[in-house]
């Protein structure tokens, strides 16, 4: 199907878009274009994470008043509003064009210019696959930058502008570049690939804020949304380029520590942990832990694993380094927290005895998708450092014990914390040591009801 068609598909099945014709329909002289990665992953066959669209010969102020007239207005800055269609729960991105223009400290941003063109527009663009446009109008692809060539036929990430120019003044193209390059699958173009090398240490420069403030170029969010997008899509392609590129060392230097470390066996960390990520994603692991469409965070953690004794304190860093906390995408299934949690069981896993490990213990470790993912990671972590010893029986004896819960429903927890405390337990960290003892005895077969499992409790508190 051609590109504009496959385009004109995605337009004709996206509710919202109506808001637009409407628009033209009222102001005949309006144009209206689909921008950017719309128009990109449109082509893919990609449905797109939001329609972004540009709006021209349309004064701003009459455009926002029909915007209010017709929809929710959930977001507006710099000439740029997400709306909500009236009749519809899904929010479009409605712009007026944007040129290039520089700060005082040498950095490029895009700002808001009503009378500009659609070439303009497109001209202020990172690479030439996000510098295309669909024209709502007349249906017809806008391309002046060759970006469906780099997209369809050489499959290759092109800079708009001279990377050697481009990249200082606009250092958040570094960490883009490696993602979109991750997520599509495609060749950095050679000038482009100096450029990151060069210049990938700009992603930590700062400049004065309008208050005078110090701050990051880059705000540490959006780099951290970079990694993360990259490693849910392609985890072993995005490693590979940011190592040769030299730009892991700005982004995630902590991951440096694969290259100093031999193993036994005479490979470096990255050859294991490349043995890992593939090991997540290969057929027999992902049919047999259910793993099918893995989190960013299960691949964060399969980033980290091998730093074994390190692993916990590296997550700390990139998490405070990058913000990963904060990074919000409903793309991305990611929870640091989750993350810090896999790597400290699945590195527990391969070395201690699992009778150490309460029943009720076991059943956290291995209920529900978090579990799968669990299983999956020190099914890879065990297998890349070629350990069959402890480890590999306690991943058979708990796939076993996951096998069998997920053919029963898991049984209503008898006591909750508030029960405890309803009985006189003291708040703390130890009702989590009697909740436990309670639900092993109800997994065990030996409490059924509330009222036992009550009166278990008062007998563990009197013996204490």
């Amino acid at each position: 199907m051609p590109a504009h068609r496959r385009v004109g598909a995605y337009v004709a099945n996206t509710a919202p878009l109506g808001l637009l014709f409407k628009l033209v329909r009222n102001i005949p002289s309006a144009k209206v274009a689909l921008t950017g990665g719309t128009v990109r992953d449109a082509i893919l066959g990609i449905l797109p994470h939001r329609a972004h669209t540009l709006v021209r010969d349309v004064a701003p102020p009459t455009l926002q008043k029909f915007l209010h007239a017709n929809g929710a207005i959930t977001k507006h800055s710099n000439g740029h509003w997400h709306v909500t269609p009236r009749g519809t729960d899904e929010s479009i991105g409605v712009s007026i064009p944007h040129v290039r223009s520089m700060t005082r400290g040498g950095t490029v941003v895009r700002t808001p210019n009503a009378n500009a063109t659609l070439h303009d527009d497109l001209a202020g663009r990172d690479f030439t696959i996000n510098a295309m446009a669909y024209s709502l109008n007349d249906g017809l692809i806008v391309d002046p930058h060759g970006g469906l060539h780099d997209l369809l036929g050489a499959k290759m990430l092109r800079s708009v502008h001279h990377p050697e120019l481009h990249l200082p003044q606009e250092p958040t193209l570094v960490s883009r570049a490696l993602r979109l390059a991750s997520q599509y699958g495609l060749r950095v173009e050679d000038s482009l690939w100096r450029a990151i090398g060069r210049h990938h240490h700009g992603i930590h420069r700062t400049d004065h804020d309008n208050d005078g403030n110090n701050v990051y170029v880059i705000p540490r969010t959006r780099l951290g949304h970079d990694v993360l997008l990259a490693l849910a899509h392609n985890p072993d392609y995005f490693l590979t380029l940011a190592k040769d590129s030299g730009a892991l060392a700005s982004i995630a230097p902590e991951l440096l520590q694969h290259g100093a470390m031999v193993h036994d066996d005479g490979e470096t960390g990255w050859q294991k942990t490349q043995r890992l990520l593939n090991t997540l994603n290969h057929y027999e692991t992902t049919r047999t832990y259910g793993t099918t469409k893995k989190s960013a965070t299960l691949l964060l953690a399969g980033f980290l694993a091998l730093l074994d004794d390190g692993a916990l304190g590296a997550l700390r860093n990139l998490v405070t380094r990058l913000h990963l906390h904060n990074v919000n995408d409903h793309r991305l299934v990611f929870d640091h927290l989750d993350t810090a949690w896999m790597l400290k069981n699945a590195i527990e896993l391969a070395q201690l005895p699992l009778e150490e490990r309460s029943i009720a213990e076991r059943e956290r470790l291995v209920r529900g998708q978090r579990g799968a993912e669990l299983l999956a990671l020190a099914d890879a972590y065990i297998s890349s450092k070629n350990e069959h010893g402890i480890g590999r029986e306690n991943l058979i004896a708990l796939r076993n014990d996951r096998a069998r819960w997920l053919n029963e429903p898991a049984p209503e927890e008898l006591l909750r914390g508030r029960d405890l405390l309803a009985l006189g337990f003291a708040p703390g960290a130890h009702l989590r040591m009697y909740l436990d003892k309670v639900r092993n005895a109800q997994l065990s077969g030996h409490l059924s009801s509330r009222a036992a499992a009550l009166d278990f409790a008062r007998y563990l508190a009197a013996q204490h």
